[in-house]
């Protein structure tokens, strides 16, 4: 089945996640609009298992248009907080948002991969990382890369949509490594490098019933 502008439902679908792991141009700006309304509830309570102090460095990965490092700015008055993101589109998006966190010395933003984290190992105290999990592998390189710039004692919050919401929103696609549910997402932290940490999971309840999971590890 074909759309009127001859795009295919498959390839629309796949256009469509796409934009949502990698924004790009004007749909990237529209993408990075709607992701702002998604993320909504999944940010907060993903910062809440986050338990962010006064002085705590905390980086988010993927921070997509830039309203969770807005409102972790907040929280951590006299640490650094850090975004990486790769798409120039959310870069700018976060950046024109955050302006006077940016300005003020509160918050940098970096272009660039969760494959490899531009910082020190050891260098940061909770990291943050919401709706990206479905771009990784277990014993690729990105979870490796969080878990050597996470100080000892350091806090990861990921916060993942369940996998039968996942479905509805029509939003896998060809990056897409996997989808999750809770013990899906149990056994693929098991195989990463926050193997022998404490990992903790709960679902989270979302309107118009879809469902979600925060998976909060603690590195020994």
């Amino acid at each position: 089945m074909e759309t009127p502008n001859g795009i295919g439902s498959l390839g629309l679908h796949n256009f469509i996640a796409q934009q949502f792991s990698m924004p790009e141009g004007v749909c990237g700006r529209v993408a990075g609009a709607i992701m702002g309304l998604i993320n909504h509830l999944p940010n907060k309570r993903a910062i809440e298992r986050l338990d962010i102090a006064e002085r705590d460095d905390v980086l988010e990965i993927g921070f997509g248009p830039g309203w969770a490092l807005k409102a972790m700015v907040r929280f951590a008055h006299g640490g650094t907080i850090t975004g990486v993101d790769r798409s120039p589109t959310m870069f700018r998006q976060a950046e024109a948002r955050n302006r006077t966190a940016i300005g003020d010395g509160k918050l940098k933003l970096i272009r660039g991969t969760f494959e490899q984290l531009p910082l020190e190992s050891a260098t940061v105290d909770k990291i943050l990382a919401v709706n990206v999990i479905y771009f990784c592998s277990p014993t690729g390189t990105a979870l490796a890369e969080a878990h050597r710039v996470l100080r000892p004692g350091g806090i990861l919050s990921i916060y993942a949509t369940d996998c039968s919401s996942m479905r509805k929103f029509q939003f896998i696609g060809p990056e897409t490594q996997q989808t999750f549910d809770r013990k899906g997402l149990k056994d693929f932290l098991g195989k990463s490098p926050f193997a022998s940490d404490q990992i903790e999971i709960q679902k989270v309840w979302l309107p118009f019933g879809f469902r979600g999971l925060v998976a909060r590890l603690c590195k020994r």
